[in-house]
């Protein structure tokens, strides 16, 4: 989920469903209430319902237009996409590599389960450490969720093991772009701890802790005195280390220098603060720096591009680390996420296929993987083949479109394709692997468009034409306008920019950049009862009955105008009467309300999804917990994530202020 401040209501709101205890839906039957898809449609409701009232429509045919859009899901926001999250290779446990030598004994003893397990490590995670081993440098770029941390710290803790004295200095150093990651890194380091000294009875061997603005200047003060062999703080609290006396101390050659220094979600580090950062990672190497440094950088994948080849994404990420690190940086130093097929690896056969699509889906983990239907699925939706043998990561795409795919390879109607590949991905959801994973942990990806406005051509009530796509001609010569609706009642108004001899669409979502054009409002005048200057309110004029200077700019104006554009202020025929009122938005012509020139637009005048993000993540991310915990399929956690810190801060306010409200609301 993204959030930014309440006054941006002009791009998307992704937010992803990942399934936690998935039911099946019966073959042939209606889709289980457990379902992840029912519980994407229940969310999607809601949020429905929302937009539904954050607007009033007077006209009776804008109203059927917009109910109608309302219901076709697709014309607000596009169908969401699926992706299963690939299986990443193996290749030994902690146990081994100590057996050969690659990991001290200590180590090996560190990094082991709750339960006393040596971990299992993936092969990007030995990779990384078979660098470290060789005091090489590297950069690791694999998804959510593949151990990313173990990369850094499995290495760190194994050179302290081998070297353990530091001289009471930082060893290493781990920078991060926001508190909750480091945060989250010290709850790792913590359950290492908790887990080696219950299991020994010693005392952990390495010393860990953080440094950013939430720690207290009590425990800065026993920092300073004894400083860790591993830190981890934020890019902001590492320049204040550099340059205040008192902090100093944590970052020197004293010990032999700094060994480590990692930096995380590098992807975060671009244009003016990707100067910045790389400008003090410049200062810390002069400042501490040991001879044989090991630059460390982790991130997601960085190089968005599909058809890019495997040697061109290297390449592009060791030049940014290059630029970045102030470091030399090949091909070779970059480590690649490694998948594996969950699945058998051989493609089903046309007959295979066929016939899964006719019998029953398969009850136990070991059918499962070798089922036709199953197989085919983590193909379309997981992992594709690339250059040198390797798999890569699926696009994510539409259930539509795969169903399309799998109508095609047999024959059968894309709506049963459909229903087959929900069954089959919520029984892959359900099944649970040996490591306690999901046979499936698949991904519902939805956006939610902002700032889509409705269109209507400048033409009777009766007749006119709307649209949601944004054109500007409807044929014929017409032009497609942009109209809002008053808050109070409704009344729909043309938001344009007139000039000398036309009014011309209002730009959607932007100011205008025409010096030689006026934005304001146009607003069919009705068969009866039309508006005139009789109903100006009272507080428009003084005393006397005359109108305030503040007013006399804001009179409504009559214009006939045609649907190209033009406009005249005498009547001619083929123009429909309207009436003219320059922004900002003054006077509603239908209800009487009047606004000040200090109000906000958006407070006056409402347009499709006009709703602000920040009301748009609350009220996805209540629906989504809501209906997560009716349904027993998934625990009452949300992880949002935003742009930046102060994103974060005026969200949280904005979800806490909603919960209280609706508590209020729910008690009176």
């Amino acid at each position: 989920m993204c959030s930014s401040p309440a006054n941006c209501r002009c791009s998307h709101s992704p937010f992803a469903i990942l399934p936690n205890n998935v039911q099946p839906a019966a073959r042939g039957g209606s889709r289980n209430a457990t379902s992840i898809f029912n519980l994407h449609a229940q969310v999607l409701a809601d949020y429905r319902d929302f937009v539904r009232s954050f607007f009033i429509v007077a006209d009776e045919r804008a109203q059927q237009f917009v109910e109608h859009a309302l219901d076709a899901e697709a014309r607000l926001w596009p169908d969401f996409l699926l992706q299963v999250s690939p299986a990443y290779a193996r290749a030994a446990t902690g146990d081994e590599l100590a057996a050969q030598s690659m990991l001290h004994e200590q180590t090996a003893r560190i990094f082991r389960t709750p339960e006393g397990s040596p971990f299992h490590l993936y092969q990007h995670q030995i990779e990384a450490l078979d660098k470290a081993c060789s005091e090489e440098s590297y950069i690791v770029t694999s998804g959510t969720g593949s151990g990313k941390s173990l990369t850094y710290f499995l290495p760190i803790v194994n050179n302290l093991m081998r070297q353990p004295a530091t001289g009471d200095r930082v060893a290493a150093l781990g920078v991060y772009p926001m508190n909750a990651l480091v945060n989250s890194q010290l709850q790792a380091l913590e359950k290492l701890q908790e887990g080696y000294e219950r299991r020994t009875g010693q005392v952990f061997p390495v010393t860990f802790d953080k440094c950013t603005g939430e720690t207290n200047e009590t425990a800065r003060a026993e920092l300073r005195q004894h400083p860790p062999q591993i830190l981890l703080t934020n890019y902001v609290m590492a320049e204040l280390l550099l340059v205040r006396p008192e902090d100093q101390r944590f970052l020197d050659r004293a010990g032999g220098g700094l060994r480590f220094l990692v930096f995380d979600e590098l992807h975060t580090y671009r244009g003016r603060q990707g100067a910045d950062v790389a400008m003090l990672i410049r200062r810390l190497k002069e400042r501490c720096a040991a001879s044989n440094l090991v630059h460390v950088g982790t991130s997601a994948t960085m190089v968005a591009s599909p058809d890019a080849t495997p040697e061109l994404r290297r390449t592009t990420v060791s030049d940014f680390a290059t630029r970045l690190f102030g470091h030399p940086f090949t091909a070779g130093q970059v480590i690649e996420e490694t998948f594996v097929t969950f699945t058998a690896s051989e493609l089903p056969t046309h007959e295979a296929l066929v016939a899964a699509m006719a019998g029953p889906l398969p009850e136990q983990l070991e059918d499962f993987c070798r089922h036709p239907l199953a197989r085919w699925v983590e193909r379309e939706f997981g992992v594709e083949p690339e250059e040198e043998g390797r798999l890569k990561r699926r696009v994510p795409r539409t259930l539509a479109q795969a169903a399309e795919r799998l109508a095609q390879e047999t024959s059968v109607e894309s709506e049963v394709c459909a229903a087959h590949l929900r069954e089959i991905l919520n029984r892959g959801g359900m099944l649970v692997r040996e490591d306690g994973g999901r046979g499936f942990a698949f991904k519902l990806h939805q956006f939610i468009g902002q700032g889509r406005a409705l269109f209507a051509t400048l033409e009777a009530a009766d007749r006119r034409e709307f649209s949601l796509e944004g054109q500007v001609q409807a044929g014929g010569g017409r032009l497609f306008v942009t109209i809002k609706f008053c808050r109070q009642c409704g009344q729909d108004y043309y938001h344009v920019l007139r000039s000398d001899t036309c009014s011309l669409p209002h730009p959607v979502g932007t100011e205008s950049e025409d010096d030689a054009s006026h934005p304001g409002y146009l607003m069919l005048a009705p068969a009866d009862n039309d508006w005139s200057e009789k109903r100006i309110p009272e507080e428009w004029r003084d005393a006397r009955g005359r109108l305030r200077q503040t007013w006399r700019e804001r009179v409504p104006q009559a214009l006939w105008v045609t649907p190209d554009g033009s406009y005249a202020t005498q009547s001619r025929q083929g123009a429909m009467k309207m009436w003219w009122q320059s922004a900002p938005f003054s006077l509603c012509l239908n209800c009487g309300e009047f606004y000040t020139a200090r109000g906000r637009g958006f407070g006056k005048l409402a347009s499709l999804s006009s709703e602000a993000r920040s009301s748009t993540t609350t009220v996805l991310a209540t629906a989504l917990l809501r209906h997560a915990g009716q349904t027993e399929m998934a625990r009452d956690k949300l992880l949002s994530f935003t742009d930046n810190r102060q994103d974060a801060s005026l969200q949280t306010g904005h979800f806490n202020d909603f919960v209280h409200v609706s508590l209020l609301r729910c008690a009176l």
